[in-house]
């Protein structure tokens, strides 16, 4: 007899030990039961576990392969990525392969020979701001041959570059799909036996089965690469993962480079903005208007640079862009006597108010409801907002232009089943119209995308710094660097106008000077602090009520030396940096809990 681990992914259950007098190959499928009822299950390989003579092990009903059917590249990623998850093999398969091949009447598929040869992998990197060069590179690489994959840090992108395609690349291309559905599953056969020399789409078509010689990911640096909620990985560094086994072409570009290709390949920076072209203007030393509106505490700054370039392009009839990450009429409404701050119901976080004050909406979890009509602390009838958003804005820049609009997903109009229930209620973007001034959330970049503005501002950039983590000053940067290019033509000019104080000035000064010198400054910072891509950044997610897994594990690092940030609130994660993956490892096999009871995110 042997003994197998077996993992059930439909289940997200790892390690599972059976018997078989057979032997079985790594990756095949197999019928087990678990509690009673059939469930499809992948060997992992022999069980090396030390289990007790007196423990009772199960049999494995069937084999349903005699040698593994999934690409063994795929094999190898949902491997890796559930070890860099901590979540392990099994809700890795969940996420990776179609539901139909880890059903428990799982479908038989004709197996293929798979071939690769890890020696042959080579990195190859192209980073220019202009997107259409981009593109061009992209195909060029297509119509050198050999099977491909192509990554979008947005689906929108992959469809865009996808119609962009020569009739005779279009017809050898799959557009990857969204997964779950009857289609994804015949996309994933036609990839799985060849019927497509190219795939191309966001994220998820990272788990397409093509077996690419070439795998190209655009925008890398992007943050939409994360594959949430389960695995909290990046699609790119599985994609460099999958080139490595696979002896693949890996070739990274975008815009500008992630911290991680800057620091291991340092490429070239050819086009720098130019600096005629970028308007800085401090708010407390240019002349400034501090609009306000009644029944809201604060102002909103516009300098008098912003107004005059703004009517000077729309008079052009060209687009402006004006970002505030900002929502609603204000921040947080509270109450005038007492100062009572109106929380949300839901999770406790300060809701904003919206239309013109008639509801208050929850910034975290979109909860929705009335304005009370007085305060439940004290009774007092008035409420008063503090630190104005859009919608407040939006009055503040109706009195100087005509054509405005507010680009923020709005609610659809209510039918008469709806109108109590605000939360069932579907988001809609407005329509677009050039030549008009858009006010909209650093969200609202899209807009590059559709329309050519001749002009960005952004009104605040101080608050875009107020974003926690370690991370902000370079999406920040990022941010600002794609006001300046994305979605430009290649001889078309735009300006960057920025509002700011000291702090955001720092960072944005960086713009004319090129990611070159911004990425080094950032290198010098992190590697100071063993901040990725130096180390690790953990996150450790602890169910509030797990308090005891909560304090073996502090125990536990403290015991190494290792120092973890705890607030001290239950609810909040505890944070640490780290070098290496194997102490937290070490912790972990340490320890005995469930998946409800802690979340792990790395960030490297």
């Amino acid at each position: 007899m042997f003994l197998y681990d077996v993992a059930v992914p439909e289940l997200s259950l790892n390690n599972l030990t059976y018997e078989s007098s057979c032997d079985i190959p790594t990756g095949a499928r197999v019928k087990v039961e678990v509690s009673t009822h059939s469930r499809t299950g992948f060997i992992l390989g022999f069980s090396k576990d030390n289990l007790d003579p007196e423990v009772k092990i199960k049999k494995i009903e069937k084999i349903f392969d005699d040698r593994p059917i999934i690409p063994p590249d795929l094999w190898d990623m949902a491997l890796y990525a559930g070890r860099i998850s901590f979540c392990g093999a099994a809700p890795a398969l969940r996420v990776i392969l179609p539901r139909y091949l880890i059903l428990p009447d799982a479908r038989k598929i004709q197996e293929r020979n798979f071939y690769c040869d890890s020696k042959n992998y080579c990195r190859e990197n192209f980073f220019n701001p202009i997107d259409s060069e981009r593109f061009d590179f992209y195909i060029n690489e297509l119509k050198q041959g050999g099977r491909t994959l192509i990554l979008f840090s947005r689906k929108e992108n992959a469809k865009k570059f996808f119609d962009s395609l020569p009739d005779e690349l279009k017809k050898r291309t799959l557009l990857w799909g969204a997964a779950g559905t009857e289609k994804y599953w015949l996309s994933w056969l036609d990839a799985y036996f060849g019927k497509f020399d190219f795939v191309i789409g966001s994220a998820g078509a990272i788990f397409a089965p093509l077996m690419p010689q070439k795998i190209i990911v655009e925008d890398e640096a992007s943050r939409n690469f994360i594959i949430p909620p389960v695995l909290n990985v990046s699609a790119r560094d599985l994609a460099e993962h999958r080139a490595k086994f696979l002896g693949a072409k890996f070739i990274t570009g975008g815009r500008q480079p992630s911290l991680k290709t800057f620091k291991d390949f340092r490429p070239e920076e050819k086009i720098l903005p130019e600096r005629k072209n970028i308007i800085f203007t401090d708010i407390f030393h240019y002349k400034t208007r501090r609009e306000e509106e009644k029944g809201i505490e604060g102002n909103i700054p516009l300098t008098f640079s912003l107004i005059k370039n703004t009517y000077k392009e729309l008079m052009n009839k060209n687009s402006v862009i004006w970002i505030l990450d900002r929502l609603g009429d204000s921040s947080e409404v509270f109450c005038a006597r007492c100062g009572e701050i109106i929380k949300c119901p839901k999770c406790g976080s300060p809701m904003r108010s919206e239309n013109d004050g008639k509801i208050l909406s929850c910034k975290i979890c979109s909860q929705v409801q009335d304005l009370p009509e007085k305060c439940e602390k004290c009774g007092f009838e008035v409420l008063t907002g503090r630190r104005p958003g859009l919608e407040t804005l939006e009055k503040i820049a109706g009195k100087y232009y005509e054509k405005i609009i507010l680009y923020v997903d709005k609610p659809e109009e209510d039918s008469e089943d709806d109108k109590d229930n605000k939360k069932t209620k579907k988001k809609k973007k407005p329509p677009v119209k050039k030549n008009s001034l858009f006010l909209t959330t650093r969200s609202g970049l899209e807009l590059c995308d559709k329309i050519q503005p001749s002009l960005i501002a952004w009104l605040d950039l101080d608050l875009e710094l107020s974003f926690p983590g370690h991370d902000n000053k370079l999406e920040l940067f990022s941010l600002l660097w794609d006001s300046y290019w994305r979605g430009r033509e290649k001889n078309s000019e735009r300006k960057v106008l920025i509002q700011s104080r000291r702090q955001g000035m720092n960072t944005a000064k960086f713009l004319t000077q090129g990611w070159t010198k911004f990425l080094d400054y950032e290198l010098a910072e992190r590697q100071e602090f063993n901040l990725p891509p130096y180390g690790h950044e953990i996150e450790l997610e602890i169910e509030p009520k797990a308090s005891k897994l909560r304090e073996k594990i502090l125990d536990a690092f403290f015991g190494m030396g290792i120092f973890v940030m705890d607030s001290g609130d239950e609810t909040e994660p505890l944070r640490l940096n780290l070098e290496s993956l194997e102490p937290l490892e070490e912790i972990l096999n340490a320890v005995k809990f469930s998946s409800k009871q802690l979340k792990i995110t790395v960030k490297n």
